[in-house]
């Protein structure tokens, strides 16, 4: 158990340049509880959420699906949920255990390496994501206001979601490129087991693997690695966050718009589309919720360069993701309780048959 002394340390250590070192001290702990059990959380959920995840693809790519841009949008963010939950089954198991226990040796070096990749392609896919709900949400809102003129139809065809989603994909891969060499994979010392382990020859030893700031990164005062710390956390995770409420308060007005036009119109149908707009509003919300903590954090690194932060913003990762992986395996179920065409292109699948006299393309989405 640490005493007064040693914890004050322990928090001089990693907040030597703050006044309140003890206060983040006990942040940073009370983080990693929720943090650990989150890597666990995370990884068993998504064994589920990859099956639900892949049935939620093959029914959002069938032809009677593929009438709008909204649904292409959808599709792209599947994909992304898709290998964020590969990468977090790939890389959860190591965040805290990279060094190994004392009776279990640490990760090789290519192991490491593989592990650091998947870290890469799940920041990649991430930020595609929220950028995809950014565009999803703004593409709705055109559609919603100006969809009668001919200049802004092909916003709704599916062509130009799959270009939106081509796009996304390049602006994120560039910023991930420079994410891949933020850090070297360094050697740290020897391991060997400890004289009560069985199971493990006590003369087994082994390299443990960390990881150090790279010379592009730390060269002229770490100019170029806060700049790009700066900008990866403006423009992947604070502009969305500003364009996501936004955009969710103006779809909720044309929404409101649209349902006085119906009352004054006296029509007894309900506007179809409303429903598919309370989906989109749904899961630009939940963009928001997820990354606005994530970018506050990748800001504070570049303000405060106390390694304490690094260890803040890597646990509040850590729990944001959690919710991530829980709200990516809800896309598919959302998608059928709020869209009739989503429930018919499910029972066309299953060849169960539909006693209502309703055609798939009668509900636009």
């Amino acid at each position: 158990m640490e005493t007064t002394t040693s914890i004050y340390d322990h928090a001089s250590s990693l907040f030597p340049n703050s006044d309140s070192k003890m206060a983040l001290y006990q942040l940073m702990l009370t983080l990693e509880k929720f943090a650990r059990p989150s890597l666990k959380l995370q990884y068993y959920l998504s064994f589920f959420g990859i099956v639900l995840t892949i049935l939620h693809f093959i029914i959002l790519t069938r032809r009677t699906m593929m009438i709008s841009s909204i649904i292409s949008i959808m599709i792209g963010i599947a994909l992304c949920d898709f290998v964020a939950m590969i990468a977090t089954i790939v890389s959860s198991g190591m965040f805290f255990d990279e060094e190994g226990t004392d009776c279990t040796p640490p990760v090789s070096l290519i192991l490491y390496q593989i592990f650091w990749i998947f870290v890469v392609v799940r920041d990649f896919v991430r930020r595609s994501s929220t950028w995809l709900g950014v565009f999803m949400a703004l593409v709705r809102l055109m559609m919603i206001k100006f969809g009668a003129g001919l200049r802004f139809q092909k916003c709704s065809k599916p062509a130009f979601g799959f270009a939106v989603i081509f796009w996304c994909f390049v602006f994120s891969s560039m910023l991930s490129s420079f994410y891949y060499f933020r850090y070297n994979i360094i050697e740290k010392g020897s391991w060997g087991p400890k004289d009560y382990c069985t199971g493990i020859p006590l003369t087994t030893s082994a390299t443990i693997h960390t990881q150090e700031l790279s010379q592009l990164f730390t060269m002229n005062d770490e100019f170029f690695g806060k700049s790009y710390m700066f900008v990866n956390g403006i423009v992947s995770k604070i502009i969305p966050c500003i364009l996501l409420p936004f955009l969710t308060v103006l779809l909720i007005v044309e929404l409101q718009k649209a349902e006085q036009l119906r009352k004054i119109s006296s029509m007894t149908k309900r506007i179809s589309s409303e429903k598919t707009t309370g989906l989109v509003i749904f899961m630009t919300v939940s963009f928001f919720v997820l990354e606005l903590p994530i970018g506050i954090s990748l800001i504070f690194q570049v303000s405060y360069t106390d390694f304490g932060y690094l260890y803040l913003a890597t646990y509040i990762n850590h729990v944001c993701n959690s919710i991530f992986i829980i709200n990516a395996t809800s896309h598919g179920v959302l998608c059928f309780f709020m869209s009739t065409q989503y429930r018919l292109t499910v029972a066309q699948i299953l060849k169960i048959k539909n006693n209502q006299v309703t055609t798939v393309h009668s509900v636009q989405m």
